[in-house]
């Protein structure tokens, strides 16, 4: 009874110490908030809150190498000339990145995202190319808590307006239990800055 009872103990201890586990193997579901920063889409009085979820799917492969698929679908609704407006934000994205260098507490990443930012007033909608490159480094402070920081090049290629490029940059912090983790993230680049709560199950 005792060596069962000291074998449980090992197996609890044994899940807790991979609690903070910073495998890029995941699926994430979250809360998020989009604001745009400048008057690329809209002018300075229209003030928009979108809000709405973000899913994310991943997997890291032996050599270090990971991918992922990353989905925003933010909402919000606006008056003008008397008349309610609808918007939605998509943000549809494919990540590719790469494991550099690793240590018993970090990891130090490079990678990139490729996608599409779709912008829908009513029934007309604004379309715009995305691009990221950008350095990420990771860091285990203890079994239950870890942050993230992505340092980066982001370039916003929109038909219908002007490009933006310049300077991306997002940071993060997670609580984790078990395979689970919960984290606040923020991201800003040069046309728009976004929050999210997130929950993440790693395998």
């Amino acid at each position: 009874m005792k060596k069962q009872l000291l074998m449980a103990v090992v197996a609890a201890c044994s899940i807790t110490a991979q609690a903070a586990d910073l495998s890029k193997t995941y699926v994430e579901l979250g809360y998020s908030k989009s604001d745009f920063k400048d008057n690329m889409y809209f002018d300075d009085k229209t003030d928009l809150d979108l809000v709405g979820h973000q899913v994310s799917l991943s997997y890291e492969f032996d050599s270090g190498i990971y991918a992922g698929i990353h989905t925003k679908r933010h909402k919000d609704t606006f008056l003008i000339a008397f008349f309610d407006r609808d918007v939605d934000l998509n943000e549809n994205l494919l990540e590719l990145g790469y494991v550099a260098h690793e240590t018993e507490n970090g990891r130090f990443s490079v990678g990139a995202f490729a996608g599409e930012l779709e912008l829908v007033v009513e029934d007309s909608s604004s379309d715009a190319d995305l691009y990221r490159l950008y350095t990420e480094y990771d860091y285990r402070f203890n079994q239950y808590f870890s942050a993230f920081a992505k340092l980066g090049y982001e370039s916003l290629d929109a038909k219908e307006a002007s490009s933006e490029n310049g300077l991306w940059t997002e940071v993060g912090i997670r609580a984790h239990w078990g395979a689970s983790s919960f984290s606040w993230e923020f991201s800003e680049g040069k046309s728009i800055e976004q929050v999210a709560f997130v929950y993440r199950y790693s395998f």
